[in-house]
């Protein structure tokens, strides 16, 4: 259902309803302005604010509920109203001689069988997508997104500042993938600008509040989930969050969730057990038989493979550490869906891009994403067994 060009003129409104007899109530309003229940049975919360003279809030206990169309949703006398059928509708709040209206929307999202792969699914109003593959590789792309719609107020707190071409950059290490392979990896890309979500926050960052973008949230992470557990019924598999950077150093940066500090270690200090369980390769750790320190920066390392491929990159045998400077070591989505915890059997890098020379042109693009297709290939074969012949 498209909402987008509605304003909240048609979503909020005071007026008097003629009933003098309750408490003398000089503004009454309704949180949020607009709400989702996804599904029938799904719930949204609606709170009602009260004001009487001077701004003083008012108790909202008496405050009598409705539902424009009963068909669509339901609501109970403290606000909460369920989901019965996919539809718009308007929910009212009445205290003393005051009412205030919301917007409602129930959305059934599509039933989906089997995921196909190559073909596209998409969540509510096509903001997030979702690629499935046959690899056991997943991509996720959630910083390149340029939809701002209306329905989604800016972040107001937070990095705003979305990643150029890291969509299209992911696309294309799918294409390079597919033709090195004859198989594709599974992309999951948020089409959001990322002043309206950030996914790689925890959803109260990355929403703040707004329905529809906590849906799409939920989207993004669910998909990843589906595609992980898709990729780990073959066993072990690689996940890569693909980002961009703009630190004043021109080289990749791979985040295993170790900071800056602890790469400029000694490579003793990282081949301790408990390092390894603080990484998102906790998987890769537990069954490798070199260092830890070998399988972060060593030359058949992730960083190593690049290096060869004549890629900059940290760590790497090359740029075993950032040295002091800036870097990103990982975010939300790499500590979510690598193998941090027991059992997870996808191990997690997040890929830090710098733009000149890779992400600035389609050709450097795609000559890139040949390379980082190759470097996923025999990274795998060498420490996975997969691609094996």
């Amino acid at each position: 259902m498209k909402l987008k060009s509605l304003s909240l003129a048609m979503y909020v409104a005071v007026a008097a309803c003629g009933d003098s007899t309750g408490p003398d109530v000089r503004v009454l309003s309704i949180e949020p302005d607009v709400g989702l229940a996804v599904g029938t049975g799904g719930t949204m919360q609606f709170e009602a604010i009260a004001l009487g003279e001077g701004g003083v809030e008012l108790s909202s206990a008496e405050v009598r509920w409705s539902v424009d169309d009963p068909s669509i949703a339901s609501i109970d006398a403290n606000g909460r109203a369920t989901g019965v059928s996919e539809g718009f509708t308007m929910v009212t709040a009445e205290l003393g001689d005051r009412s205030a209206t919301a917007g409602l929307e129930v959305y059934e999202p599509p039933a989906v069988g089997t995921f196909v792969p190559g073909q596209s699914y998409f969540g509510r109003e096509d903001y997030i997508e979702y690629i499935p593959g046959t690899l056991p590789v997943v991509l996720s792309a959630g910083h390149g997104g340029s939809e701002t719609p209306a329905e989604i107020a800016d972040r107001t707190f937070g990095v705003v500042i979305a990643d150029r071409n890291t969509l299209e950059l992911t696309l294309a290490v799918r294409d390079a993938l597919i033709d090195l392979t004859g198989q594709a990896p599974h992309v999951v890309l948020s089409r959001l600008h990322r002043s309206k979500l950030d996914p790689n926050r925890e959803i109260e960052e990355a929403a703040q509040g707004n329905p529809f973008a906590e849906r799409a949230w939920a989207e993004y992470h669910g998909y990843i989930d589906h595609a992980r557990t898709v990729a780990s019924a073959r066993g072990e598999g690689m996940y890569f969050d693909m980002h961009g950077h703009g630190h004043a150093v021109a080289r990749l940066e791979l985040g295993y969730l170790l900071t800056g500090s602890q790469l400029d270690g000694t490579d003793a200090s990282l081949n301790g057990i408990p390092v390894v369980r603080q990484t998102s390769i906790r998987e890769l750790g537990r069954d490798t038989p070199l260092d830890f320190s070998s399988l972060l920066r060593g030359p058949t390392s992730f960083g190593g493979f690049l290096e060869g491929e004549g890629v900059p990159v940290v760590p790497s045998p090359g740029d075993p550490s950032p040295n002091g400077a800036p870097y990103f070591s990982g975010g939300y989505s790499t500590r979510e869906h690598g193998s941090l915890n027991d059992g997870e059997l996808v191990s997690g890098i997040q890929i830090e891009h710098h733009y000149p020379g890779l992400r600035d042109t389609d050709a450097n693009r795609r000559d890139y994403a040949e390379r980082l297709a190759r470097v996923i290939r025999d990274y795998m074969l060498e420490h996975i067994g997969y691609f094996e012949p």
